[in-house]
């Protein structure tokens, strides 16, 4: 007998804190219609994931949606498969964390579908064989992923059809891989084309039952650019479905559990830490990314590339952490909090009455959605409210469990360094005295907000690329009607944008310590493009004192000012005191025998909201002022930053030029106000001056 079995999975997912109307789209242009179709084709066979975030969303605005689902699920014509609810990355997270996110899935399938699901969607196919264990102690059988990995562990191509057999500690688990042809085929190519891949396929294998699996982003039938009228308008879905129901006698679907039951695993197989192939190109250093892509784009003229291909490997996942350090700092304090939580002795009087969760648990979990820790063709880390959501749900976990004041000294971002973490009523201060004494966090207890949830100007791999496009003016040669992949598709959504094209050379946290050369203009330092003339920014401060009588930290650094050609010692010292008010004290000595004259720049970057055009710019105040409103949470407070005399205000937006699916965009990433004070002192004097930072 021989037969094509053709196993399709799809995967939908929006991230924790996308806008609503963005999930309304995605609804209208994607998971309706898509779902809608499909009903009229029973005979068709599909298995599907959706998130618990869209469940969610399913559940409270479309239940329509939710009833189609049942009706599918009893005729047998679709299969549900779970994963961790809030879409982790499994490896990513704690080990309880893990089986309680996927059991919370398990949980929601069999209470809504009456369903016991038997597979997990890996989310983002970031495999890591440890997680072999959790799956199976979470009550599943298989999972998917990319034939990439297999590739990668040394199976020739034509071997990357049906399932195959892992185990880890006596715990056996199937695993189905995904066609990566067959992803980059369905919907993009014509549908003849991909019926005659099926048809070669069904040719090589005679008299055997092959299975090929494709399981990808729901999005792209309708979402992603172009693909709605593509997919639905032009009638590619109903032609791929009514062609594969024309093909039924050598062309078939079943769901992936009924496939486990027609045939056993092709083998036994122990896959490499990896993801699909993009993903490992994205999360490489930009200097080697682009290396990387070089290398990809030249593999054509390389003799036996697909021999080369199978040994060429990009980065794994968790690089993401090591290339940038917000993502650093948000996973950090997942970890911490999650700490936090299951060793709080928490009741249950708060708990979820859907779910029978606490909220402490819930929040936790939806702090691990995946999709701001990092950054590859969709925005991810680079859209801002989806870390102001990360961290609005850290919070409000972290300060349910709030006791008494304290200050705590700990490696809290796992580089082998000791930070000072702060808490009291109203807000969580997180200070690096190894980075310029600066301060990472600063969580405002009353609105759920992490001020310094910014993100840093730096240069990625595809800067290049949009570089090259508009020099060639690549626009003007695009042809509008030819559908390409997410992966190839160059958009830009307005003209110009590599002017805007600024790089920092230091993280943008807050009191950041800079002194300025007397030339230095406002633009220089917007750019980044100017001379640093001391060596306190990023270097580290001693940390002298914690007095938590006066819940007062003091960091010290003795350090050299270039002022001409003369380098100047320059002891500071600054002190931060936490209360209903965070305030900075500054304390900078000559410890030079001349008389300097110094201009002395303290950094401050945080999330608020973009400020007026007659408030950037240049300002002279002793007051700066900025309202956050967050609409969602119907919340409302005021920033007030402070000084005891009048002195000079820089204020600016800080953007950024990143890729999302919709192309090449300019994104607001927080406001600087950089606090500059022109002093002079002589021998052993010293200039005192404080910044004080009030919320009301």
């Amino acid at each position: 007998m021989n037969k094509i079995i053709f196993l399709l999975g799809i995967h939908n997912h929006q991230p924790v804190g996308n806008f609503e109307s963005v999930l309304d789209y995605a609804y209208e242009k994607s998971y309706k219609p898509f779902i809608d179709l499909l009903f009229q084709y029973p005979e068709i066979k599909f298995s599907l994931h959706c998130s618990g975030i869209l469940w969610d969303y399913f559940m409270s605005k479309h239940k329509e949606y939710i009833e189609i689902v049942k009706e599918m699920v009893s005729r047998g014509q679709l299969e549900l498969i779970s994963g961790g609810y809030y879409e982790p990355i499994l490896s990513s997270i704690p080990q309880n964390d893990r089986i309680g996110q996927i059991k919370m899935m398990n949980d929601f399938l069999n209470r809504q579908f009456g369903v016991e699901p038997k597979g997990l969607w890996l989310t983002e196919r970031v495999w890591e064989q440890s997680v072999v264990k959790d799956i199976v102690d979470s009550g599943l059988q298989y999972t998917l992923v990319d034939d990439y990995h297999f590739f990668s562990a040394g199976l020739p191509k034509q071997e990357l059809t049906g399932y195959y057999v892992t185990d880890e500690e006596g715990r056996v688990l199937y695993v189905f891989p995904i066609s990566q042809t067959l992803r980059y085929y369905i919907p993009f190519k014509p549908v003849n084309e991909v019926i005659q891949l099926f048809k070669k396929i069904f040719d090589e294998h005679k008299q055997q039952i092959v299975s090929l699996t494709m399981g990808d982003d729901g999005e792209k039938f309708g979402l992603w650019p172009k693909t709605h009228e593509h997919v639905y308008k032009n009638g590619w879905l109903k032609n791929f479905l009514e062609k594969i129901k024309e093909n039924s006698n050598w062309l078939s679907t079943v769901t992936f559990s009924e496939f486990l039951q027609l045939q056993p695993p092709k083998g036994r197989i122990y896959l490499p830490t990896s993801s699909y192939f993009e993903m490992g190109e994205w999360t490489l250093p930009q200097p080697t990314q682009e290396l990387f892509e070089e290398i990809i784009k030249n593999l054509d003229s390389i003799p036996k590339k697909e021999i080369i291909s199978q040994f060429l490997r990009g980065g794994y996942w968790k690089n993401f952490f090591a290339k940038y350090d917000e993502s650093n700092n948000m996973h950090k304090k997942m970890l911490y909090v999650s700490q936090k939580v299951h060793k709080a002795k928490i009741g249950s009087s708060a708990n979820n009455k859907l779910t029978g969760l606490p909220d402490e648990i819930i929040n936790l979990y939806k702090s691990q959605c995946n999709c701001a820790y990092w950054h590859g063709i969709f925005g991810g880390l680079y859209l801002p409210h989806l870390r102001n959501a990360i961290y609005e749900h850290l919070i409000k976990a972290e300060k349910s469990l709030y006791k008494k004041d304290k200050i705590e000294l700990i490696d809290f971002d796992k580089d082998g360094r000791i930070e000072v973490v702060l808490e009291n009523k109203n807000f969580v201060v997180h200070l690096k005295p190894s980075y310029g004494g600066c301060a990472t966090e600063i969580d405002l207890k009353n609105y759920d907000h992490n001020l310094c949830s910014v993100l840093t100007r730096r240069r990625e791999a595809y800067h290049k690329r949009l570089i090259e496009f508009e020099k060639n003016n690549m626009a003007n040669h695009i042809d509008p009607s030819k559908i390409k992949t997410i992966h190839d598709l160059v958009l830009t959504k307005e003209p110009n944008l590599s002017q805007y094209l600024f790089y920092d050379w230091y993280t943008r946290y807050s009191f950041l310590d800079h002194f300025l050369h007397k030339d230095t203009k406002y633009e220089n330092f917007y750019k980044s493009q100017y001379g640093e003339q001391g060596n306190f920014t990023i270097e580290p401060y001693n940390l002298d004192k914690v007095d938590k009588k006066n819940f007062c930290v003091t960091f010290s650094r003795r350090g050299i000012v270039w002022v001409d050609s003369s380098a100047i010692e320059i002891n500071i010292q600054k002190s931060f005191y936490i209360s209903d008010k965070i305030r900075c004290e500054y304390n900078i000595e000559n410890l030079s025998n001349f008389k300097v004259d110094l201009w002395f720049l303290t950094e401050l970057n945080f999330m608020l909201p973009r400020p007026s055009q007659d408030l950037i710019g240049e300002l002279v105040t002793d007051r700066w002022f900025s309202s956050w409103y967050d609409s969602f949470n119907n919340k409302k407070f005021d920033v007030i930053i402070s000084v005891p005399q009048k002195t000079i205000f820089w204020i600016f937006p800080i953007e950024t030029i990143s890729l999302s699916e919709g192309g090449f965009e300019r994104t607001y990433q927080g406001v600087c106000i950089a606090v500059s004070f022109k002093f002079s002192i002589t021998h052993k004097e010293k200039f005192f001056t404080k910044v004080e930072l009030e919320i009301k």
